[in-house]
């Protein structure tokens, strides 16, 4: 089982977006200990993975939630695809970016 700080990072979210996540229903239902404490599979541990590289690359939640539904090898190369879209779209960002930029903020000392 994996705690929610485990999800976080799987999720590159904060504790709100996986709770988020978990009322939307994209994580299934999610066991508590007898403390009350939430508790994760290996399995919702992977679609917080899922979701959030979906959401980096433009899904909504109702398409994310069809894509968990649905997943397969199509779905996996769609968000490959995307995924692989929106880096080179970065890196073609960061390239155009100036080389030596001024300070954000002069001190004077």
């Amino acid at each position: 089982m994996h705690t929610v700080d485990e999800m976080t990072r799987a999720g590159c979210t904060s504790r709100r977006g996986v709770r988020f996540w978990e009322t939307k229903g994209l994580l299934g239902e999610v066991e508590r200990s007898a403390g009350g404490t939430r508790r994760y599979t290996p399995e919702q541990l992977q679609k917080a993975k899922i979701i959030a590289a979906a959401q980096f690359g433009g899904w909504s939640l109702e398409q994310i939630e069809q894509m968990l539904a649905e997943w397969g090898p199509e779905v996996l190369e769609a968000l490959q695809v995307r995924l692989a879209a929106q880096v080179q779209a970065a890196i073609a960002l960061s390239e155009a970016l100036p080389k030596s930029a001024p300070p954000l903020i002069e001190y004077d000392l």
